[in-house]
């Protein structure tokens, strides 16, 4: 019975251990499938844990790169800015100097406005006075000899005034010696041009006739209406003085720079009150340097006034109130109110 009894226990033993482990196997099966699988899932993390920072990587580098394109960007646009403040601050400089030159013609207009209106003025006044002089023959003679060489073309003046306000800043493209070079380079309007005289350093404003005899006249002594006071001193009429739009001298050492540049004509234009006009030309003209008192030397006369009635003298000095040069004990150059070559007449224009 005991020996039964043991047999079932042993066989019972038997079987629960069977039993246990075939669980045991099962459960090692399992956990193996288990531990295969997590691996797989934990080789696909890794997997994506690698592409997500791949990934990052190339937006942070992305990020990076359109980090320094933007900061190039806004450097360009500073730049840019920079620019556009630099060019409006030249374009109110700009139109600050517009408005400045357009106040300056302005007010040269105005300038000239009055000026022709002081002409048309004194023009009224001598015509009251010619008016009142008709009947004295004799009278306006004697004032013909007197003012010969102060009295230019009144009834010119108005057209005159209107040709210097087309010219006044009209520039030449290349430097003139003389008139005559500004005539031949195709300028034949009458106004101020800029010459170049030999052994002068500084260009000099001249008033150019390109009207009488062919035009390319420069003008040396200008006198119409009485503005000027040309009783000067040696130091005046040597560098000269007046404006070449009006009534001027344009100075001794000018005019001998000049004439020594190449030969020259002179011609003396003269109008009295009755608008009679008569000239004097000579065919070789030149004057000497200081030291010979500005001698004046001419040749070749013609013209409708006289050799004898223009008075002026080959081989005369220059005078004026402070410097007698003359052969005369009366003080030409004071009598005569102004500069002058014994006995009487300085130029007009050559």
């Amino acid at each position: 019975m005991k020996s039964e009894m043991a047999q079932i226990q042993q066989s019972a033993v038997q079987n629960h251990t069977a039993t246990m482990l075939e669980i045991g196997t099962s459960l090692l099966s399992q956990t193996a499938e288990q531990t295969r699988k997590l691996t797989d899932v934990e080789t696909q993390v890794l997997n994506q844990t690698s592409r997500l920072e791949i990934q990052l990587l190339e937006n942070s580098l992305s990020t990076y790169k359109l980090e320094k394109q933007l900061l190039q960007q806004t450097h360009e646009i500073l730049k840019i800015h920079e620019k556009n403040s630099l060019l409006e601050h030249k374009i109110l400089e700009m139109e600050e100097r517009h408005k400045e030159e357009l106040d300056t013609l302005k007010e040269e207009k105005e300038n000239l406005q009055g000026l022709v209106s002081r002409q048309s003025y004194i023009i009224q006044e001598l015509e009251k006075q010619l008016n009142k002089a008709t009947n004295n023959n004799s009278v306006l003679q004697k004032q013909q000899l007197e003012l010969m060489d102060t009295v230019h073309s009144l009834v010119n003046l108005c057209s005159k005034e209107g040709v210097l306000l087309k010219n006044a800043k009209r520039e030449e493209d290349k430097p003139f010696r003389d008139c005559a070079d500004v005539y031949q380079a195709g300028f034949n309007k009458s106004g101020v041009y800029t010459i170049y005289i030999n052994n002068v350093s500084e260009p000099k404003k001249v008033f150019c006739n390109m009207e009488i005899t062919g035009g390319g006249w420069t003008v040396i002594q200008h006198r119409e209406d009485g503005s000027l006071d040309f009783q000067k001193s040696w130091k005046e009429y040597k560098m000269g003085f007046g404006s070449p739009s009006g009534e001027h001298w344009l100075g001794n050492e000018f005019i001998f720079a000049i004439t020594s540049q190449r030969q020259y004509s002179l011609r003396i234009e003269l109008m009295d009150w009755e608008g009679n006009r008569a000239f004097s030309q000579y065919d070789r003209f030149h004057i000497g340097n200081e030291k010979q008192n500005y001698r004046l030397y001419l040749k070749g006369h013609t013209g409708t006034a006289g050799k004898q009635s223009s008075l002026i003298l080959h081989g005369a000095d220059f005078s004026t109130k402070d410097a007698d040069n003359d052969n005369c004990m009366c003080k030409c150059a004071l009598m005569l109110t102004g500069g002058k070559y014994s006995p009487m007449k300085a130029f007009y224009n050559f």
